[in-house]
């Protein structure tokens, strides 16, 4: 069984600096210099209380969405901070696993140079070892956040960040997966073949159907070439797939026994049809993959869609390759993920949320006090200049569509809002080395339909039909054996 790893976290405390300044000296006293005035006049305008008390934020924030959130932080420092003495300093750590690093190296104490922040972007398993042994370390948020503030964020956003029942961990912004479409190359096959429509999408059973009718026509595009057609969408997170339809189905795929140690809950059935579900499309050609992300599969004319997260839709291309190369302009579709038939609408819930080290009084509710400004008071505006969804339970105003200028963003943005409100929504592994095993679980997957897709087309290339190639690949073989290569992964 893979046991979780003891990350022990121990806040360290940040001194506030005090900047009060008071002088004694004879009742005459001498006129001050101009550069001394200008001086004294500059820190008067930078703060308005004496002291100023700093509170950390890391993060691994980078580029614009560093820029967005920097302007954001100038823009509390500068108000609501200057009038409570507070100055919030962020510091991007460079990527999540230079931020996961960083935080080890202080808290194993093999740096005695660096302090703990105050606020640490944090998913779940950077947290949940330090929770089940060292409570303290970490503010429990659910004590002192008031609960009308708990009441204003999306529930399951928040119900991520329980952990044994306690609340260590606030949204501050989320993902979700969607289905992106290349939408002027999808009018055109819904014209040329009005048997099917956009409703079609909405499950993964009326999607395999579509996506064998766009194989076909495409395949009829070149009638000297027989069983060359297009694949229709690709996944660009297969683990993410995996997540999704086992909690669609009602398998947990986990839970912790009482001495902490992660015990798999994998059930056969669930994750052969889960893999058959788009394992079969995918070696007969409805379903593709090529590139390093299948937004680039798009962008080739590869793919006429894909199903990849709600903040990539900013990525998505807005011109595609046409039969001769040269780049075209096209329009985008955003639709919900895909249903599963007869189960229960799950969609995955991603993007990091922060964690409060537990310092003094005054630390802590300053640190709360931005975070509130931060993700409730400003969470829109976060959110949506990364091309994030905002994690208030609030519907989206109109006044706040028109401050979306990206058309495609505002797409992503509602469209996932909405499927947040009405399907279920989940959240990825949170034990020790679990990015190790959806990184496993992925290649897997992705070897296991690459391996397919291959042996099909040999079959074909055999003289077989669509039929007997399909005949041929022993599927139900191939399912129980990506059952047992999962069940081994989780059991290393």
């Amino acid at each position: 069984m893979r046991r979780l790893r003891i990350a022990s976290i121990t806040a360290l405390c940040i001194g506030a600096a005090v900047l009060a300044g008071g002088c004694s000296g004879e009742s005459r006293k001498a006129e001050p210099t101009r550069a001394q005035a200008e001086a004294s006049s500059a820190q008067t305008e930078e703060n308005d209380s004496e002291t100023v008390m700093s509170i950390e934020f890391w993060h691994y924030y980078n580029d614009a969405q560093k820029q967005h959130l920097d302007q954001l932080i100038k823009e509390y420092n500068d108000t609501l901070g200057r009038e409570r003495g507070v100055a919030v300093e962020a510091y991007s750590q460079g990527s999540i696993a230079d931020l996961t690093n960083k935080i080890d190296l202080v808290l194993n104490g093999t740096t005695n140079d660096v302090e703990m922040a105050n606020i640490v972007l944090a998913y779940r398993d950077m947290v949940v070892n330090t929770v089940k042994l060292h409570p303290d370390r970490l503010v429990e948020l659910g004590s002192v956040v008031p609960e009308s503030d708990l009441a204003q964020y999306n529930q399951a956003y928040l119900n991520e960040g329980y952990i044994d029942g306690k609340l260590y961990i606030l949204p501050v912004a989320k993902s979700t997966e969607l289905l992106l479409m290349n939408q002027t190359r999808l009018d055109a096959f819904l014209d040329a073949n009005p048997r099917y429509r956009e409703e079609n999408m909405e499950s993964w059973e009326g999607l395999e159907r579509m996506a064998e009718g766009y194989f076909r026509w495409t395949d009829d595009m070149t009638p000297e070439t027989d069983g060359d057609g297009s694949p229709f969408i690709g996944v660009d997170n297969l683990a993410n797939y995996f997540v999704a339809m086992n909690h669609a189905m009602g398998s947990d795929i986990y839970h912790y026994d009482e001495n902490g140690v992660v015990v798999p809950d994998l059930d056969r059935d669930i994750i052969e049809r889960l893999f058959l579900n788009y394992y079969q499309p995918f070696t007969k050609g409805y379903y593709g993959a090529k590139g390093r992300y299948r937004s680039d599969d798009v962008k080739q004319s590869y793919l006429a869609g894909c199903i990849g997260s709600s903040s990539s839709v900013l990525y998505f291309p807005e011109e595609v390759a046409d039969s001769e190369g040269n780049m075209v302009p096209v329009t985008t579709g955003v639709y919900q993920y895909p249903v599963m038939e007869g189960t229960t609408p799950t969609a995955i819930q991603q993007g990091a949320g922060v964690a409060v080290f537990n310092r003094s009084h005054e630390e802590n509710k300053a640190a709360l006090d931005f975070i509130h400004w931060l993700t409730i008071d400003r969470g829109f505006e976060l959110a949506t200049s990364m091309s994030y969804m905002p994690v208030d339970n609030g519907a989206m105003t109109e006044e706040q569509g028109r401050q979306i200028d990206d058309a495609r963003v505002l797409k992503g943005i509602e469209t996932g809002l909405k499927q947040s409100s009405s399907y279920q929504m989940v959240y990825g592994f949170d034990f020790e080395n679990s990015y190790d095993v959806r990184t496993e679980v992925d290649a897997c997957f992705s070897e296991a339909l690459s391996r397919g897709r291959m042996e099909f087309e040999e079959y074909l290339g055999q003289g077989m039909s669509m039929d007997e190639a399909a005949a041929s690949m022993d599927y139900g073989r191939k399912a129980d054996a990506f059952y047992e290569q999962v069940k081994a992964i989780f059991e290393e």
